[in-house]
């Protein structure tokens, strides 16, 4: 018999052994890599991914390698780079979309009953059209939020969940137009040199993510008032006035100056930020030929909107002489700093959000992206500065008009300002490597849904719990007394939803009943009132044979210990007992039952 040569080399390629046919030889070539046994093992016929995963194993110019001084330690073949950056591409807009879906469901989820503003704000504008608007007069606000919730309630009916509703559409309205407005912004900024061509789209993400998790427009997305309404109307204000600017046509003037009028119809507090736009644009128009006419057509048609206002007039003029927030205490200077704060939550999560916020608004004024890092300009760029303003002076003025006395501030009125100083803060973020923006931006949707969620759960009123306690208890001709007059209203839209329970109800220093209150020369009708003359109508009205519920909260402005003497007014008269105790929510109060007479 032949010898059958089976030959294997060593390293350098020299033949080892020839070994005879019939001899049993497992022969194991030296310079062959170890295949690993999850391949050698493998079926013949194997699935296709795990044909190519085995062909990446095999070819060394594939396999992930040891790298010290790689990121992580690995360096990847670039056949994995465009896999493994689709992967994280979608898991980043996965995550987007959850963020805006938790901050999107949040708006819809408020568990409270409604307090005081919410109540009054349905009850005025559930009336009709004529009442509603005399309603407001007395009230001191503008009709345009009220005719809308009135048309609303027509529609979905009066309900907690169906009023608020409202403002849940509009706070996800303003979702797409902060993107769009974040996406200008970072425009401008890539014009004066402080972006490229990515940074409108990477300004316009961070400030949809920023109006989707704030815990302002969660909270005030899920009320019953103006303020969601506000926010939206600024920016879209804001995006008219960009475009009349830059090409003051007809129409996009004419927007302009609907957008203006439909301010003002909304809060009072937008004047001031009305105000500062009008100011700068006056002053920009003695600028340049090629500024001042586009800066004088915007300005004028801005003016414009005085005309819409005019049908308005005299009830605003009667709103400011006799109306106004007795209600409001004094603030120092440094609320503008508290606004941010404030805006951000009341929780440690609100603190960190805060001091977020503030750093990446910093940076939307002074940096300036480069090849070799992020340049600080102390004096500030474009748009940054244009968005301070906005963001500060508005506030400022404010500011200046509590300490004259003339209005409250307070931080739900201070929605004027937010858009600026989010879109100034998304601005800031874009700017930002990849790495750290993405940090910085689950950073805020973590802290900013931590905190919506906390202020959107929070119970609001005890107006609630105490309406139970009094249909609970009370007989028909009972008498229920609230005192200060606020109380009213969440309590009598509380106890009405039970039915019709047949009780008397008054309020302390206000004939209107209480439904509504009437802020007309409030401070003054307050101060002329008497508890113990209030005391004694109340018993008089529950007679021997009823009892009277008395709803009371001590510590109100301009009262001072009035409500105190009609509870000492009424226990001389009769037992009383405490029902309800007053605890720590944003609208207390207690109740306490005075039995029929001794």
């Amino acid at each position: 018999m032949g010898t059958v040569s089976v030959v294997s080399t060593d390293l350098s390629g020299s033949p080892v052994a020839d070994v005879p046919a019939s001899t049993s030889v497992s022969v194991v070539p030296v310079a062959m890599a170890p295949v690993p046994s999850a391949v050698a093992t493998a079926p013949t016929t194997r699935p296709r991914a795990e044909v190519a995963v085995r062909r990446d194993l095999e070819r060394p110019d594939r396999r992930p390698v040891f790298d010290p001084g790689g990121a992580g330690g690995w360096s990847v073949p670039p056949r994995w780079t465009p896999m493994r950056d689709r992967w994280i591409r979608q898991l980043l807009i996965a995550a987007v979309l959850g963020a805006i879906g938790v901050g999107a469901s949040l708006r819809f989820v408020t568990p409270s009953h409604l307090w005081l503003d919410e109540s009054l704000t349905v009850e005025i504008s559930r009336r009709p059209v004529g009442q509603l608007l005399d309603a407001l007069r007395h009230d001191g606000s503008p009709p345009l939020y009220y005719l809308l919730l009135h048309m609303w309630i027509r529609l979905f009916g009066t309900g907690d969940v169906a009023v608020r509703a409202l403002s849940g559409i509009l706070s996800l309205i303003t979702l797409p137009v902060a993107w769009i407005a974040g996406r200008r912004v970072g425009r401008v900024a890539a014009m004066f040199g402080s972006g490229d061509g990515a940074t409108p789209g990477r300004v316009g993400t961070a400030a949809l993510l920023l109006f989707a998790c704030s815990p302002y427009a969660i909270r005030y997305g899920s009320e019953t008032r103006m303020y969601s309404l506000v926010v939206l109307l600024v920016l879209l204000f804001g995006l008219a006035l960009v475009r009349a600017l830059e090409r003051p046509t007809r129409r996009r003037l004419a927007v302009l100056t609907v957008s203006t009028a439909a301010l003002v119809y909304t809060h009072y507090w937008t004047f001031l930020l009305v105000t500062t736009v009008a100011v700068f644009l006056a002053v920009r128009s003695r600028g340049r030929a090629p500024v001042r006419r586009p800066t004088l057509s915007a300005l004028l048609a801005m003016l414009a909107s005085a005309v819409v206002f005019a049908p308005w007039m005299p009830s605003f003029l009667f709103q400011m002489l006799h109306t106004g927030t007795p209600w409001a205490a004094r603030v120092q200077a440094q609320v503008l700093l508290d606004t941010v704060f404030d805006w951000a939550g009341p929780t440690s999560t609100g603190a960190l959000l805060g001091v977020v916020l503030l750093g990446a608004a910093l940076l939307g004024l002074t940096g300036r992206p480069q090849d070799d890092g992020l340049h600080i300009v102390p004096t500030g760029r474009v748009p940054g500065r244009y968005l301070v303003a906005l963001w500060l002076v508005p506030l400022a003025l404010a500011y200046l008009v509590n300490t004259t006395g003339g209005s409250a501030y307070t931080e739900r009125y201070t929605g004027i300002s937010l858009p600026a100083f989010l879109l100034l803060a998304a601005l800031g973020i874009g700017q930002l490597p990849r790495r750290v923006r993405t940090a910085i931006l689950t950073i805020v949707c973590v802290t900013g849904l931590s905190g919506g969620w906390n202020m959107a759960r929070q119970e609001r009123t005890q107006a609630g719990e105490i309406a139970n306690r009094i249909v609970a208890l009370a007989r028909p001709g009972d008498v229920v007394a609230f005192c200060p007059d606020q109380l009213g209203p969440a309590v009598f839209r509380a106890i009405e939803r039970h039915g019709d329970p047949d009780l008397k109800q008054i309020v302390y220093a206000d004939a209107s009943g209480p439904a509504l209150v009437d802020w007309v020369d409030y401070a003054a009708r307050m101060r002329r009132a008497s508890g113990a003359d209030f005391a004694a109508r109340v018993n008089t009205m529950a007679g021997p044979g009823h009892a009277v519920f008395l709803v009371r909260a001590d510590g109100y402005k301009t009262l001072e210990g009035a409500c105190a003497v009609v509870s000492d007014q009424l226990a001389a008269l009769r037992d009383r007992t405490l029902q309800v105790d007053r605890r720590m929510v944003y609208e207390g109060a207690a109740l306490e039952r005075f039995s029929t007479l001794r």
